[in-house]
């Protein structure tokens, strides 16, 4: 078999791998409209409070994202000012804490009944402890849903701006302003405008990330379709309501795709190298708030959430068990390597794959199979589920082998697969895009085979590229919640599923040791990623 013909194979059985758990939720969603009971009943009942509530909780993020991502973006690239380079540190830091933690953090100091709370009320205000609820705000509701996820997912909307206003903007600026505009002006008619592919893609990854969200919303009790799925299926065990919900999540997650590649691909400007200036220096009391201000994401998604964890861990009643601590960041970790092990060298064939031509075909195919990133974990778990009962049918029915791949390592590395192929393929295909052809066709030339020319010329040129997807590809799986929740095999414990489960039961203090764990294992990447990511 010649290497080109492997490498076919290869790519269509790893790409087909990839969209199985797509797949599945298509075909169940679609037999299931066949049950009209089912989609009378949703929507008749929840369906409409779950999209009411989706949409809002997306809109109320993005908003929430924006303000505290782009106007640091702007300053750190126009302006020089003091503690520049923290912005630009503080800019990426809320990377490491999932929206869910940051949740528990801001619960257990401002809800009611909350450490912070009572000492506000009874300490600083002089008021009976049982007083102030009527204008005490409550973090447990949509708006507190949208500034968590807001916050945890500013870094977003803040590096992609970031990186647009870098290539092109800063002479752009220079020469609006030289024409009349002051930089206010010059900001809204000239930056953005030219910066709206960027913003796009920052707004497309703001929405699917909250339309994947379960543990910030579960927790915050807002009825969400995300809550509404996992309730459906696992709660109530109705399949064909569960797998509607899937469907009209996939077709969602679909469409944002689409309208993500739209607005880059209709608009598309060239930067030409060479034209960046020098910063300019701040002036009078700009001097002050624009650190302010351009901190402010930073603290409220990182620096504040870790320093309520640590007085919630210290000041608990239960002592911590770091025996079981470790030993689930150990399980962490080991599920984060996994999951290296299997995306990497998958994505790394198939950019390969796309690399040497001949495999025109796979390039729908692999846009289909990269909405896995956009699908939420709770779709991509009742996929495999599926695909697991259809199995458990088969090896019943024709080898009378009474066996299931319910809840096994199997199925969560599978899902893994899915839902961060995108994360480690995009990684390698840009790392892998930046060598000139050049070198292929001496390589070759030489004698070389494809297969040779990979190992031999390819891998140690871009094996920083291959470290950045390997590392995000682990911070992701660290964070990740319901598709671990779900899939974990039994008596299996990381630590995103024991912050959950204490959170679950009110135990926000017992919550915080694991909590700060999935931070700092989540930041020791990003400290080692920070100077490439800014």
């Amino acid at each position: 078999m010649s290497q080109r013909l492997f490498l076919t194979l290869g790519s269509a059985l790893f790409i087909a791998m990839i969209g199985l758990p797509l797949l599945a939720v298509l075909a169940i969603g679609l037999s299931a409209i066949g049950e009209p009971s089912a989609l009378d009943w949703l929507s008749q009942t929840v369906l409409p409070l779950y999209l009411v509530n989706s949409v809002l909780l997306c809109l109320g993020s993005l908003l929430v994202a924006f303000l505290l991502g782009l106007p640091p973006a702007w300053f750190v690239t126009q302006y020089e000012f003091a503690l520049r380079r923290v912005v630009e540190w503080s800019l990426i830091i809320p990377m490491a804490m999932p929206a869910y933690v940051i949740a528990y953090a801001y619960t257990d100091a401002l809800d009611y009944s909350g450490w912070l709370s009572v000492l506000v009320r009874t300490e600083w205000l002089g008021m009976e402890a049982s007083a102030g609820r009527s204008w005490w705000p409550e973090i447990r509701s949509l708006p507190g849903a949208c500034l968590v996820l807001g916050a945890a997912l500013s870094p977003y909307v803040a590096l992609l701006a970031k990186s647009a206003f870098e290539d092109r903007q800063l002479n752009l600026a220079e020469a609006a302003r030289s024409l009349g505009l002051n930089s206010l002006q010059a900001y809204y008619r000239v930056v953005l405008p030219l910066s709206r592919p960027a913003l796009v893609a920052a707004a497309a990854l703001v929405l699917m990330e909250c339309l994947a969200d379960y543990g910030t919303v579960a927790f915050f009790s807002v009825q969400t379709l995300s809550t509404g799925l996992f309730k459906t299926w696992f709660g109530y065990g109705d399949r064909n309501a569960a797998a509607l919900l899937g469907l009209l999540m996939l077709v969602i997650a679909i469409v944002l795709l689409e309208a993500e590649r739209r607005g880059r691909g209709s608009s598309s400007f060239v930067s030409k190298p060479g034209t960046s200036r020098p910063r300019l220096p701040l002036q009078g009391g700009a001097r002050v708030w624009v650190p302010f201000i351009s901190l402010l994401g930073g603290a409220l998604g990182f620096v504040i959430p870790a320093l309520l964890l640590m007085n919630s861990a210290m000041t608990g009643a239960e002592p911590i068990e770091w025996g079981r601590l470790i030993a689930q960041s150990a399980q962490t970790a080991v599920y984060g390597f996994y999951g290296i092990a299997v995306i990497v060298p998958i994505a790394l064939l198939l950019a390969y794959g796309q690399r040497l031509g001949g495999l025109g075909w796979s390039a729908v195919a692999l846009r289909l199979a990269a909405s896995g990133y956009a699908v939420p974990g709770l779709v991509v778990a009742v996929g495999l589920l599926g695909w697991s009962m259809l199995f458990t049918e088969w090896a019943y029915a024709l080898l009378d082998w009474r066996i299931t791949l319910t809840t096994t390592i199997i199925l969560l590395i599978g899902g893994y697969l899915t839902r961060f192929f995108t994360v480690g393929f995009s990684a390698i295909e840009v790392s892998l895009g930046r060598i000139t052809e050049s070198l292929d066709w001496s390589a070759r030339s030489l004698g070389l085979s494809p297969r040779a020319v990979l190992l031999r010329v390819h891998l140690p040129i871009m094996q920083r590229g291959a470290w950045v997807a390997s590392l995000l590809v682990f911070v992701d799986i660290v964070k990740e919640l319901p598709l671990t929740l779900v899939l974990r095999p039994m008596n299996v414990e990381t630590l995103a599923t024991a912050a959950h489960h204490f959170a679950s039961d009110e135990r926000l203090a017992d919550a915080a040791a694991p909590s700060l764990a999935i931070a700092l294992v989540g930041l020791l990447p990003l400290l080692f990623l920070g100077p490439r990511l800014r």
